[in-house]
């Protein structure tokens, strides 16, 4: 009986598990703009110095993003409770996005430093072997399934096709479909 409630119980876990590495991965990838940044001479300078960081400083400068945006998040709290919901929330996942993407690009350049800490990379190893086990959830989804197979579709199509059938949509309902 025990072992079927944890069945019951761990698929829509793990599945909620994989929602939310799903949403945190497509935050991390915004580390890219973060990358992009980095090709400026200074911050290219800044980036080399994080990269030759010893493992305990790499780990401290983690430490950062927080520091930065920790005022930003009372201030958007401050508000919320002022009324300005909108202005609030916004800030709130701003300062979300900003700080994921900086933080991802920190771990980029300070990964290998980091995985010489023993505990770091137990964390990691552990992190990245649950991620793989929601992956394999998410991809076993129905919808993941079908979304996968039209995209497939989709990307196999004859060059051109979405570009006529768009048009051939506009010319059937008129310009309000670009409203």
């Amino acid at each position: 009986m025990k072992r079927k409630l944890r069945r019951i119980l761990s698929w829509p876990l793990l599945a909620l598990l994989a929602i939310v590495l799903a949403y945190e991965e497509v935050q991390w990838r915004l580390s890219a703009v973060f990358a992009l940044l980095g090709r400026l001479p200074v911050l290219h300078q800044l980036e080399t110095w994080v990269r030759g960081l010893p493992p305990y400083g790499a780990l401290a400068l983690f430490g950062l993003p927080t520091a930065i945006l920790l005022p930003l998040k009372l201030l958007a709290v401050y508000w919320l409770t002022a009324g300005h919901r909108v202005l609030g929330i916004g800030t709130i996942f701003a300062a979300k996005i900003i700080g994921t993407a900086l933080v991802a690009r920190i771990f980029q350049l300070t990964r290998d430093a980091l995985l010489t800490i023993r505990w770091c990379r137990w964390v990691h190893d552990k992190v990245m072997a649950l991620r793989e086990a929601a992956y394999g959830i998410w991809k076993s989804m129905p919808v993941v399934r079908w979304w996968r197979a039209r995209w497939a579709r989709m990307k196999a199509a004859p060059p051109g096709i979405w570009r006529r059938r768009w048009q051939a949509f506009r010319q059937r309902f008129g310009h309000s479909a670009t409203r």
